[in-house]
């Protein structure tokens, strides 16, 4: 296999072109999941640069989930991770929510399978992160669509756990009358399932939107990923029965392992 050149070429940093080439390697099987990578002194002899330039190409290959530095072992080839699926119906007949929808598939060739229902579900335990006043642009937008004065709401903000890693942020604007949430969710493990069967609520969405930001340092430090991580976003209002709305709730994913599904129908 041919070297890498020694000098920058069409503006890409040599740094970028060496990691271009071992992403290529993964790509086509030459280094597969678990393999060990070559060693900075066995790549700089190979691409001819000296070891500061592979330890750059290497941080890109770990920036993009390729690789896993392991501390005293070196550098491997990472697995593909484990997808999870957060499947929504059209037309939704109660929000039993993200993670009680969390259908778990994992297969080496990358393909993702929606688990039939007989199979269990992931446990997910949500955390109580922060309970502060509503304030700033999404306590604004918040108070918008539940119809309330921006005084009459709360933020609660939590953290959706699963397998012992922090998977999902949550921030939930609820009116002060149902502070009740707060106390009542350490009893039943999770904001939804408090709701409806600490409080009797029969919910359904109102409106729910998809989109993507980087991780903040908050988001990053608690769900453990680099700051400027590609984040899932997902966001809408839940209404009760009557088509009232309840909450606002935004939930914040870390992106290397979910996705969305919308499934059309019954």
């Amino acid at each position: 296999m041919g070297h890498a050149p020694r000098t920058r070429q069409g503006g890409i940093p040599l740094y970028r072109r060496i990691a271009t080439e071992l992403w290529e390697r993964i790509q086509n099987g030459t280094l597969r999941p678990g393999d060990r990578m070559p060693s900075e002194p066995e790549l700089a002899t190979e691409f001819e640069v000296n070891r500061l330039t592979v330890r750059q190409a290497i941080v890109e290959l770990q920036r993009l989930g390729a690789v896993e530095i392991r501390r005293g072992t070196g550098t491997f080839v990472a697995a593909p991770p484990d997808l999870v699926e957060i499947i929504a119906r059209i037309p939704a007949p109660a929000p039993d929510d993200d993670a009680t929808h969390a259908a778990l598939a994992g297969h080496s060739d990358g393909v993702v399978e929606t688990l039939l229902p007989t199979r269990p579900l992931l446990r997910v335990e949500e955390r109580i992160e922060a309970v502060t006043e509503a304030s700033g642009r999404y306590g604004e937008l918040a108070a918008r669509e539940l119809g309330v004065p921006l005084a009459d709401l709360f933020r609660l903000d939590t953290v959706m756990v699963r397998s012992g890693q922090a998977w999902i942020v949550n921030s939930y604007w609820f009116p002060r009358r149902l502070e009740g949430v707060v106390e009542a969710l350490g009893e039943h493990g999770m904001v939804i399932a408090t709701l409806r069967d600490g409080l009797g609520l029969d919910l359904s969405y109102r409106w729910r939107a998809f989109s993507a930001v980087a991780a903040d340092y908050h988001e990053a430090r608690l769900l453990d990923v680099p700051t400027g991580t590609a984040l899932l976003v997902r966001d809408g209002v839940t209404a009760d029965a009557a088509g009232a709305p309840v909450f606002y709730v935004r939930r914040r994913l870390r992106g290397d392992n979910a996705k969305f599904v919308l499934r059309y129908g019954a």
